[in-house]
């Protein structure tokens, strides 16, 4: 199994289990959302199966209780490649059913099967192990009706860092100097505690880009401690495998919207409606200039005026002051924060040494032409030092900045030339030259010919 899928899979499992530890759990909640746990139907990756019993969650707690993230990770099953849900003379008539019935249900085909006589009473053919069987092959299979959605409530956490909600809104565009013409657009990225109305963090950037939210991520982090969810919608900078480890590792429950049913957003669509209201209209041109020149204006405004505003929703308190009430509660960024934080690329070093990296090239240490390297890099600061490990290894090495001009005066080494050093007397007795010269020779050991 690679590396990317054991991550993907410990991914997954952190996902089930996140509710489990995620802090203390009232009597009876831990077996209820076992049960929950075990009712439910997941798109486990790489396998076909659907179903987690309890006694595989609670390994999977006690795993990441006991090693962390790392303890969620598999071990290579010995029969692995071998079907054992389906038997194999059955999977290619489930397959030519589906291709002649495509909007027929998966039980009437298993129906069918049976009265054909095609799979005897004692083989268990489960609807959701025949359904993940045709989708993993390709083969079409029908949508379930799911039913009518369901009303949206209000719901507020108690305490703050309970829920973190993040989201991006189109910010004001720059203006090109001396012209006063729209140069460039900014996005504003922004997380909101839904407990205390606080700004975690939130800054315009130069572009909505999983980079640019990772650096929004970390900043919050350092800030105001590590939440214990975190809300987001389905875009692509919030569905980053790199963000899935890094909420796994920190035990942040990951939690992704319903595509196309945005629920649970209200409170941080009011925080972009209040800057969009109390903040923009107050821009000028000067403030406009460029990002830095922004988010200057932008964090004092927050800070003095949004942070210390007694806010409606919180019975007259302001957000840094609900917040501070709950400073007990803070989970703090551990000290290897912005090393964890750090992106995971793998590279091919060139016959030259080089490693390209976003339009960068770097240059390997001696002998590592053509080896395969895990580049760890901050995606959004390029000026923050680039690491690098082989495959197996846990320290990592600096790599430096490819400098042609240096290279083109440092003197290159050249491979010695000088004679291999003789050799002993073999232990054996047996001398080949020797013995070659003693019969050219005639045995003389003069070495003249008799």
């Amino acid at each position: 199994m690679d590396d990317d899928l054991s991550e993907r899979i410990a991914v997954f499992r952190y996902g089930v289990i996140r509710d489990l530890v995620a802090g203390e759990l009232a009597p009876g909640e831990k077996e209820r959302k076992l049960a929950e746990i075990a009712g439910r139907e997941w798109q486990i990756p790489g396998s076909r199966r659907s179903r987690v019993a309890r006694s595989t969650a609670r390994e999977w707690v006690e795993s990441y209780q006991a090693a962390g993230f790392a303890g969620l990770k598999p071990v290579e099953r010995s029969d692995k490649g071998s079907s054992r849900a389906i038997p194999e003379g059955l999977q290619d008539l489930l397959l030519a059913l589906r291709a002649e019935r495509p909007r027929a249900s998966v039980r009437s085909l298993i129906r069918a099967v049976r009265l054909a006589g095609k799979v005897g009473p004692e083989v268990s053919l489960a609807p959701t192990t025949v359904y993940r069987f045709l989708a993993a092959h390709g083969a079409p299979v029908a949508a379930e009706d799911k039913g009518g959605e369901p009303d949206a409530v209000a719901f507020s956490f108690p305490h703050a860092n309970d829920l973190w909600v993040a989201d991006v809104m189109h910010g004001p565009a720059l203006l090109a100097p001396g012209r006063g013409a729209r140069s460039a657009k900014t996005y504003l990225v922004a997380l909101l505690d839904d407990a205390t109305r606080m700004a975690p963090f939130a800054a315009f950037f130069p572009s909505e880009s999983a980079g640019c939210f990772a650096e929004a991520f970390k900043q919050a982090l350092l800030r105001r401690g590590i939440p214990r969810r975190l809300y987001v919608d389905n875009g692509s900078a919030f569905r980053t495998h790199h963000l899935q480890v890094v909420c796994a590792t920190l035990n942040v429950a990951l939690i992704h919207s319903r595509p196309h049913r945005p629920r649970g957003r209200g409170k941080i669509e009011r925080f972009f409606r209040t800057v969009r209201t109390s903040f923009l209209p107050h821009l000028d041109a000067k403030m406009l200039a460029d990002l830095a020149s922004l988010n200057r204006v932008f964090w004092a405004w927050l800070e003095a005026e949004y942070h210390q505003t007694a806010h409606g929703g919180l019975d007259g308190q302001t957000p840094l002051d609900r917040f501070i009430s709950d400073h007990a509660l803070i989970r703090p960024a551990p000290d290897d924060l912005e090393a964890m934080l750090r992106m995971k690329v793998t590279r091919v070093v060139g016959r030259d040494r080089t490693v390209h990296l976003d339009g960068r090239v770097f240059e390997a240490p001696d002998g590592l032409s053509g080896e395969r390297l895990e580049v760890l890099f901050d995606p959004f600061d390029p000026g923050r030092p680039v690491h690098f490990r082989l495959p197996g290894e846990t320290s990592e090495r600096p790599l430096r900045r490819l400098d042609l001009a240096v290279n083109a005066v440092v003197p290159r080494s050249r491979p010695s030339r000088s004679q291999p050093p003789p050799h002993e007397t073999p232990a054996t007795g047996i001398s080949y030259l020797d013995l070659l010269a003693e019969r050219f020779f005639g045995g003389d050991s003069n070495g003249e010919k008799r």
